[in-house]
């Protein structure tokens, strides 16, 4: 399998998410080449502490390098539908990682 090589420079958009627990701050890096393709996903939350930065930033290198990947797109999609969507934080609210896999996936449907 051949390994992604990042360019020097991607075009991004930013949404702001206000959650519960402060607000989400996501970010989506795009390929030049190919028209709307999301290769990389960055997210930042107000209020969340060390512990939650780290976790929040580990989650979202993990799904960078699954959209980086050489997996087909539907079979993204079904991964994400299943393991995210609907995950409700202790609050009982909609968490960072629902709105993050939401948005995600309009993204790539």
């Amino acid at each position: 399998m051949e390994m992604y090589k990042r360019p020097k420079e991607i075009q991004s958009k930013t949404e702001n998410i206000k959650l519960e627990c402060g607000t989400l701050n996501l970010i989506f890096g795009y390929q030049e080449e190919v028209e709307g393709k999301i290769i990389e996903v960055r997210a930042l939350i107000g209020k969340s502490g060390i512990c939650g930065a780290v976790l929040l930033d580990s989650f979202t290198k993990a799904l960078s390098m699954l959209l980086q990947s050489s997996m087909p797109r539907y079979k993204i999609v079904k991964k994400i539908k299943k393991q995210y969507v609907g995950v409700i934080c202790s609050q009982g609210k909609s968490c960072c990682v629902n709105e993050i896999a939401v948005r995600i996936l309009k993204e790539l449907e």
